[in-house]
């Protein structure tokens, strides 16, 4: 009985061999260097429509008005079923239809001479995970004066006051150069995958 215990055991030991043998062979023998090129392919494609959309949207002025209208309780989102500022537009026709997600976040200068940033979008699905290292990321800078007109509502519209004068309810209460037309600059950092 022991002997014929033995050689199953060696019997098996050697199946599972053979097998991992076979396996790694076989894995040796497959190019995946097309699988590769392909993941890099769609990573850099996404990073220039990332990119893009930021220069389009800053040479439009789109980016500027969504800084300027963006407020606490409304996030920008490309996919709401409401009315959608010119920027949320154009992030709903690259992104959002292709069913790929984002974060946007507003960087700016606190009186501290430090940055601050704002996630400024809904979170992605999966939103308490970090962005899988496939994300690529894109940015923007828009500057702010002293005489900007504030934005509000959906369609963003102009409304009489200045940032200046609407520090209390504008998110960036920090003039960082009270003595200079220049009132803050915000990067925008748009982070897709």
């Amino acid at each position: 009985m022991v002997g014929r215990g033995q050689a199953y055991t060696l019997e098996g030991v050697l199946a599972a061999i053979l097998v991992v043998t076979a396996t790694v062979y076989g894995l040796g023998a497959i190019d995946t260097r097309a699988w590769e090129d392909e993941t890099q392919s769609e990573t850099e494609q996404l990073a220039y429509q990332a990119s893009d959309v930021l220069s389009i949207a800053s040479e439009s002025g789109a980016l500027r008005d969504v800084v300027l209208c963006y407020r606490e309780g409304r996030p920008i989102d490309g996919d709401r079923e409401r009315t959608l500022a010119e920027f949320e537009r154009m992030l709903n026709h690259t992104f959002d239809s292709q069913a790929q997600q984002y974060n946007l976040y507003f960087s700016y200068w606190n009186t501290s001479d430090q940055r601050e940033t704002r996630l400024v979008s809904e979170e992605s699905q999966g939103s308490n995970d970090r962005p899988p290292t496939s994300a690529v990321d894109a940015s923007a800078t828009v500057t702010i004066t002293d005489n900007t007109s504030r934005r509000i509502g959906d369609e963003c519209s102009s409304i009489p006051l200045t940032v200046k004068e609407d520090q209390n309810s504008f998110y960036i209460s920090e003039d960082v150069s009270p003595d200079s037309p220049l009132y803050n600059i915000v990067e925008v950092r748009l982070v897709v995958w």
